[in-house]
């Protein structure tokens, strides 16, 4: 697996997968199946505003887990996406290469959530704040999420580590909210994002 991420199931995993592409520079779009060493992968994360409970703004109109921007960076290869398209071009013999990718919001906003509420039972101890996210982390509840979840979108310096997880007290408007700072695979200058996992308990 790229950056030495665990998996589960590595048995299971596909040997070859589909990928689209122009056998002629005429003719339709078709799929071949590519060796899983050589596919062309692509990484997205959403581009998010700050959530509103950091920052004290209501977000009129949708409010659930919704996407308008993507992030996308090329996973695979070390010398960039093109360069690597243009040898596969001409090891898989076709025209032209379109890498495809798919982003479904509602189990991103959801890991976020849970990465951050439990990072901050970790550091902080159970009872120790009165907790925003339990709707969203046990009955999948997304239809307020931008007022917990957000970010700073965009593309940020590269990050010192593969993750990144900071605890932040003491936000909000009212200087009582913990938030959890979160960048993953921060080495690829990915966005950073931001949850209000809770109050602090009095």
């Amino acid at each position: 697996m790229y950056y030495s991420l665990p998996t589960r199931r590595k048995k299971q995993r596909p040997e070859k997968l589909p990928l689209k592409v122009k056998l002629t520079p005429d003719s339709d779009f078709s799929f071949i199946d590519v060796d899983q060493e050589i596919y062309p992968f692509l990484i997205l994360f959403p581009n998010l505003a700050m959530p509103d409970e950091l920052t004290g703004d209501v977000t009129e109109g949708e409010r659930g887990a919704k996407v308008k921007t993507l992030w996308i960076r090329a996973a695979s290869f070390q010398d960039g996406i093109m360069p690597h398209l243009e040898r596969l071009t001409r090891h898989l013999g076709v025209a032209y290469i379109e890498p495809q990718a798919h982003f479904i919001a509602p189990p991103f906003f959801r890991m976020l959530a849970k990465i951050a509420h439990a990072f901050a039972v970790a550091e902080m101890g159970v009872g120790a704040f009165q907790p925003f996210l339990l709707p969203l982390i046990l009955r999948e509840e997304t239809s307020n999420s931008v007022q917990y979840i957000g970010g700073i979108p965009g593309t940020e310096p590269v990050g010192a580590g593969l993750h990144e997880l900071a605890l932040i007290p003491d936000q909000g408007p009212s200087q009582d909210v913990i938030a959890v700072r979160i960048r993953l695979l921060a080495l690829l200058e990915t966005p950073t994002y931001f949850v209000a996992i809770g109050r602090r308990a009095r």
